[in-house]
């Protein structure tokens, strides 16, 4: 006798996503981008009063560098994840897209004591947060009823 597998039940038609509104989309991508920030400062921040970094200022254009490469590699990830033709594809490339503007906001949390980190990484992390904001623009389903706004 086997077991059914509850992930894959054909007795049922299989329910599809909700469509991906913006307001969907910005409510995962807010979600996601405060599940990792919000553990991260609280994490962070603490940490950085332990930290004492006494490097130069190359050590920091290379973890600047890091965090650009990281941001480019999550936009670019959530990007294809999005142009995937599987339902709810878009809405889980809205949660992926959360980790492009954590990812320097958290090495900004934990180098807070160095100013030039600071100085680099948090106009970075604001920089993804605005990639991000205009891809979710982009990948938005017009709401049904509703005039469209100009994007």
């Amino acid at each position: 006798m086997s077991v059914p597998d509850p992930l894959h039940n054909t007795t049922s038609p299989a329910t599809p996503p909700p469509p991906a509104t913006f307001g969907r989309l910005r409510g995962l991508y807010l979600l996601g981008l405060g599940a990792l920030a919000l553990p991260g400062v609280l994490i962070g921040l603490p940490m950085g009063f332990a930290l004492r970094p006494g490097w130069g200022p190359g050590i920091t254009w290379l973890l600047v560098g890091v965090a650009l490469l990281c941001s480019l590699l999550s936009l670019t990830l959530a990007w294809r994840q999005s142009r995937s033709p599987e339902p709810g594809s878009t809405l889980s490339a809205a949660v992926l897209l959360a980790s492009a503007p954590a990812v320097p906001l958290l090495m900004a949390c934990a180098l807070w004591r160095r100013s030039d980190a600071l100085l680099l990484l948090l106009p970075l992390s604001t920089l993804a947060l605005i990639a991000g904001w205009a891809l979710l623009r982009g990948w938005a389903v017009p709401v049904a009823g509703s005039p469209e706004r100009a994007q």
